[in-house]
């Protein structure tokens, strides 16, 4: 009798452990399934990476060949509110195309953003008054490359990729350092889908002469 209350208690004990390690994993299952990032997280995630991988350095040529094979900029879309063909000033062309990068167009259209991210590119074609492309001018920005100056690397091109000036132009910077609370740029506001009359403020700038 007594050896047969041990066998039942016995059988008891493991019936109860056996129900407990099961809603155990079924918890710790649950659990990981929570915790795990979604498939387009991690697919976003590696994208990011790639992306940043395939990115050219603090280099006017590496850029020229971005902004014309790796991610041809005539893909991209223009700056918002700023579309096509747009009246110029000095130092840039009499009509202008602004081009901007994925990323940037993301900074752009983002309310919590005030600069923009590492990476973004942004191509301003500059043509004469006949519509001929005189050249390119390109802010891209480039983590620890000028602080001072918002990161970003300056290049002016002629049509074929001929590099006029690179790196920190004193003409770029001065200019544009009249709008460092936009992150130097004057197209339009970051952060706030791309309005704002930033052009309009270069056009009254002076018209000395630098290489932007």
């Amino acid at each position: 009798m007594r050896q047969g209350l041990i066998l039942l208690m016995i059988l008891l004990l493991s019936s109860l452990l056996v129900v407990s390690c099961g809603k155990k994993g079924k918890d710790m299952s649950e659990m990981a399934m929570e915790e795990a990032p979604a498939a387009e997280e991690v697919m976003s995630d590696a994208d990011e990476i790639t992306k940043m991988a395939a990115m050219p350095g603090a280099d006017a040529g590496e850029l020229w060949n971005f902004i014309t094979e790796t991610s041809p900029y005539k893909e991209w879309s223009y700056w918002p509110d700023y579309e096509g063909y747009q009246p110029g000033n000095s130092p840039h062309g009499a009509i202008l195309r602004v081009f901007v990068d994925e990323h940037g167009m993301a900074n752009i259209a983002d309310d919590m953003k005030s600069s923009m991210d590492n990476g973004v590119v942004i191509v301003k074609e500059n043509f004469m008054p006949d519509t001929t492309l005189a050249a390119l001018t390109v802010m891209y920005k480039v983590e620890g490359f000028n602080p001072e100056v918002g990161d970003w690397f300056w290049a002016k091109y002629s049509p074929d990729g001929t590099v006029a000036a690179s790196g920190t132009p004193a003409g770029c910077i001065g200019c544009h350092g009249g709008v460092a609370a936009n992150d130097y740029l004057f197209t339009g506001d970051v952060g706030a889908d791309g309005a704002g009359d930033m052009e309009e403020e270069h056009e009254h700038d002076d018209d000395e002469k630098h290489e932007d």
